[in-house]
């Protein structure tokens, strides 16, 4: 009882440090003297930035309430920490440096910001994919790579922490770094820290990729749990990727709830609530994502071509609007039939053949009168669409 105890005060211990770490970054957004500190972002986008944070250690919490033995919900605790501790950070150093705020040890704090990013992310991307969903590796061959993260992960803090020179962000300014190797121990810990970041993100993005080969070994049940963990992470990175190409702000937003969404997802798959419903959430996002691509792109074809048509009789592109909206609204509901038939056709195919099977032997259904050819039937269909080891009827006997 009493370690119990002990372990849900410390994970609510961490998920409170992170809050008000998030909260003063916060205040401090809004504080006079802010318009001096320059690159400084907008509320609301500090705001989003801040609450998609917030949302590891929150489910880092519950699942260490729930799940203590298990190691994820320590690692989301921490990464929450780590990177507010960083923001706060930046911003407790940026007060000293434009505002002209005499704030004590403000190089110590400046220093933890510069590498306590590095050593919360790299357990994230590594450990925190290696051990998802049950806390232990998929087996002993994934030792050497966990070894070889925690390696990695441990010489790239150090060295970003030791090395000489100034403090990342603040070069040329009065914020020193407060302690430094020299000699060729800082030669070697600069080259440490220059190539730690690349390796970090090689042993991400090979612990991510481990995530196909466990899938296609899992049973039915951490199968549902790693597609509650790739579902958000494909959304984050068509999001990254859609708002690297087309610079805009509904790009980002996706990238950023998709983000947030990768500890949510993962604390439904540990925790096991509503498990199976990913299936669902993924038909939804494949049905709709394509119908809004398909939508838009007629939308601006007929807006495009009826203004070219309009503009020269009417002088107007009220009216090129207005029916090129009319026209989408009417194609919506056709379109998101075939649509789902398309997507049930290709990635659902059971559930498509199932239902190809009850349609089919609902119109049998309609003109068989005989008994015997009306059970071979039912138990042919339910054959088909369910596939279970046996099938039987069973027929009450007529009251007399």
């Amino acid at each position: 009882m009493k370690v119990r105890f002990l372990r849900a005060a410390l994970a609510l211990g961490l998920f409170l440090a992170g809050v008000a770490l998030t909260a003063y970054s916060f205040m401090s957004l809004v504080a006079p003297g802010t318009e001096l500190i320059p690159n400084r972002p907008s509320f609301v986008d500090f705001l989003t930035f801040g609450l998609t944070f917030i949302a590891f250690p929150s489910v880092g919490l519950v699942v260490a309430w729930k799940r203590p033995a298990n190691p994820i919900g320590w690692l989301f605790l921490v990464t929450g920490l780590g990177v507010s501790a960083s923001v706060a950070a930046g911003e407790y150093a940026d007060r000293h440096l434009y505002v002209g705020a005499d704030l004590p040890a403000v190089e110590l704090v400046a220093w933890v910001g510069t590498w306590s990013w590095m050593l919360t992310m790299g357990l994230a991307l590594t450990f925190g994919v290696l051990l998802f969903p049950s806390g232990r590796l998929p087996g002993p061959g994934w030792r050497p790579l966990a070894w070889l993260c925690a390696l990695v992960i441990g010489a790239a803090a150090v060295a970003e922490a030791f090395r000489p020179g100034p403090l990342a962000d603040y070069e040329g300014s009065a914020i020193e770094r407060p302690f430094a190797f020299d000699g060729s121990l800082g030669v070697a810990m600069q080259m440490v820290a220059e190539v730690g970041m690349f390796a970090i993100v090689a042993l991400g993005i090979v612990s991510i990729a481990s995530l196909v080969v466990r899938f296609r070994r899992a049973d039915a049940t951490e199968r549902q749990q790693l597609k509650w963990f790739l579902y958000p992470a494909a959304l984050f990175l068509a999001g990254l990727t859609g708002a690297s190409v087309l610079q805009t702000q509904m790009a980002w937003s996706v990238a950023l709830v998709g983000f947030a969404a990768i500890p949510v997802g993962a604390g439904i798959a540990i925790l096991r609530h509503r498990l199976f419903d990913i299936d669902v959430v993924i038909n939804r996002t494949l049905v709709y994502g394509t119908l809004t691509v398909l939508l838009g792109a007629v939308y601006i074809v007929l807006v495009l071509g009826l203004q070219a048509m309009a503009r020269p009789l009417l002088g107007t592109d009220t009216v090129a609007v207005a029916l090129s909206t009319l026209v989408v609204a009417a194609l919506f509901g056709p379109a998101r039939r075939r649509v789902q038939r398309a997507v049930d056709r290709r990635f659902y195919r059971s559930r498509y053949d199932a239902q190809r099977t009850l349609e089919a032997f609902a119109v049998r259904l309609r003109d068989q009168v005989d008994p015997e050819h009306l059970i071979d039937s039912l138990r042919e269909a339910s054959a088909t669409a369910l596939q279970p080891r046996s099938a039987s009827v069973w027929l009450r006997a007529p009251d007399r």
